[in-house]
């Protein structure tokens, strides 16, 4: 017979054996209805020969269509509690209870699977369980389970700002029917990151105008209503949502039945601008409104620990800037240009990202959501500085600027109170290499005018070619090419390090600014960095 799980669908024989006033149930389970066949005789032949076990037992470790039980409670351990106790985060799983969500489509809110990881790489479910083995695998972790309901399992693990995340892949495949994926998040903030990605998939309830994508113009108005419903112009509807299937994308995908989207497929998002939008594909429709912008939870509730004593002694904010290495041989790497950004504090911490919006992101008595302090610690001791745990560089300074291993560091200059007009654009690429079947190429140009005033021209484009092999050496066998070229306006202001664009429909969006010093230490106009890109005076 077969048997419907949340898990899958599971086919099973059944047979008992009578012996001394007691019975013993004997299942046989298998992924299919041909491997239920194929074992039956044999498995009818094991029992008959009487050599099969008096009592049921279960395989090593348990399977996830065996028996559900509750779950011990385990202590909470955050990636500053793991470091502290001598584990390395970046490389080894957090012994911590992990909450998993089924590859699947839908739009779900609950985990399938809770995961518990132990000292010395073991593993617990409510189901069984067994061990895990973490090996380095180029770049990436990768995860083998062993034994248990994860038995044959693999994956890798993800370690960010808030937390870990362990993929899971092929859960199941000799006991189910098709096996299972799952994406783990670590409970805390990990997890609750990826809910309100969730949260910002799912459309929100509200009145969208819509317009037309070729060509902008109007064509009314889209009503996202409660209950999986929808209106457009009248003409009423339903749609299903599913950001399940690939937790990895910013957008949500979207099907629509019954009224004048009927058979129309889109997606949905929230940036973090505010702009909600809905995306219909057939017929090329944009629909969008605007609201405040959900916060992002960036920080923890935990100070940073004062650096060691001997550190510290530089303060300012600096940059170092050069070609990119991988633009030269037709790869995306970082845009044409590479900038190193790096803000010192006197007291011993150094912020070693490029701020997103303001130089408040760089107060280093901040932590992450995972408890580890956003800044890492520097020396700077007989004509060297160290950095965090990179070994020890050749340090000078030569004017305002730094040289560190060689290479100069100039003060970041902000754009406050500079006269900016004209033009400005930004190239970025990606693929295009060798070995590379992907290309593509964007251009973004910011046109600052009179009056406080802006526009702004985004256009490129993706292609990408098929071949027999996946390499640019095989037999093309297809391909397709995208493209998209989107225009918009309003008004601009600066202060400090921040520029605020806010456009026509009342979205704003803040780009971290600055220049690089001229001999004067006036900034630069000839190439500005805006929002993580690199901008340059077109050619006339």
């Amino acid at each position: 017979m077969s048997v419907k799980l949340a898990q899958g669908v599971q086919n099973r024989f059944y047979a008992a054996r009578f012996s001394g006033g007691a019975a013993t149930l004997y299942v046989l389970a298998a992924p299919s209805t041909a491997a239920l066949k194929q074992w039956q005789a044999d498995y009818v032949a094991l029992l008959d020969s009487g050599a099969a076990p008096a009592a049921s037992t279960a395989a090593a470790g348990g399977s996830l269509l065996g028996k559900k039980a509750s779950l011990p409670e385990i202590k909470p351990t955050n990636a500053a509690q793991f470091l502290a106790a001598g584990g390395d985060p970046k490389s080894q799983i957090i012994p911590d209870e992990f909450h998993c969500y089924q590859e699947k489509k839908g739009s779900g809110l609950t985990p399938e699977l809770a995961l518990q990881i132990l000292p010395g790489g073991k593993y617990r479910t409510p189901y069984g369980s067994g061990s895990v083995a973490v090996k380095k695998d180029s770049s990436l972790i990768k995860l083998d389970w062993k034994g248990g309901p994860l038995d044959g399992a693999d994956g890798y693990l993800n370690f960010g700002d808030d937390g870990q995340k362990l993929s899971l892949s092929n859960v199941g495949e000799d006991m189910l029917e098709g096996e299972l994926d799952f994406e783990c998040y670590q409970r805390g903030p990990r997890e609750n990151l990826a809910l309100l990605d969730f949260k910002l998939k799912t459309p929100a309830v509200a009145k969208y105008a819509c317009a037309l994508k070729d060509g902008g113009k109007s064509s009314g108005t889209l009503e996202i209503l409660a209950g999986g419903q929808y209106r457009l112009n009248g003409q009423a509807g339903r749609y299903t949502t599913d950001f399940r299937s690939d937790q990895n994308q910013n957008w949500s995908d979207l099907e629509f039945t019954g009224g004048a989207l009927d058979e129309a497929i889109g997606s949905y998002r929230e940036s973090k601008e505010g702009v909600r939008e809905v995306s219909i594909y057939r017929p090329g429709l944009s629909c969008r409104t605007v609201v405040e912008p959900t916060p992002i939870p960036r920080y923890g509730t935990a100070k940073a620990p004062m650096p060691p004593k001997g550190s510290g002694g530089l303060s300012g904010a600096y940059v170092h800037w050069y070609a990119d290495p991988l633009a030269a041989m037709g790869y995306g790497g970082c845009g044409g240009l590479c900038w190193d950004v790096r803000i010192f504090n006197k007291s011993g911490y150094v912020f070693t990202d490029e701020p997103e919006i303001s130089l408040d992101e760089a107060d280093c008595s901040r932590t992450h959501p995972n408890g580890l302090p956003i800044c890492e610690v520097y020396t700077v001791k007989d004509g060297r500085i160290t950095i965090g745990k990179e070994k020890p560089e050749s340090f000078k300074k030569v004017g305002n600027a730094l040289e560190i291993d060689g290479d100069s560091y100039q003060p970041l200059v902000k754009l406050e109170g500079v006269k900016l007009s004209g033009p400005y654009e930004a190239k970025s690429f990606v693929g295009g290499g060798a070995g590379s079947t992907v290309s593509g190429a964007f251009q973004n140009t910011l046109n600052f005018l009179p009056g406080g005033k802006f526009s702004r021209e985004r256009s490129g484009g993706v292609s990408t070619t098929f071949t027999d092999t996946g390499t640019p050496s095989g037999t093309v066998t297809g391909g397709f090419t995208s493209t998209n070229q989107s225009a918009s306006s309003g008004t601009y202001s600066i202060k400090s390090y921040t520029l605020t664009l806010t456009y026509g429909d009342g979205h704003k969006e803040q780009l971290f600014a600055f220049g690089l010093p001229d001999k004067n230490g006036k900034p630069r106009l000839d190439l500005l960095r805006l929002g993580g890109a690199s901008y340059t005076v077109p050619d006339k």
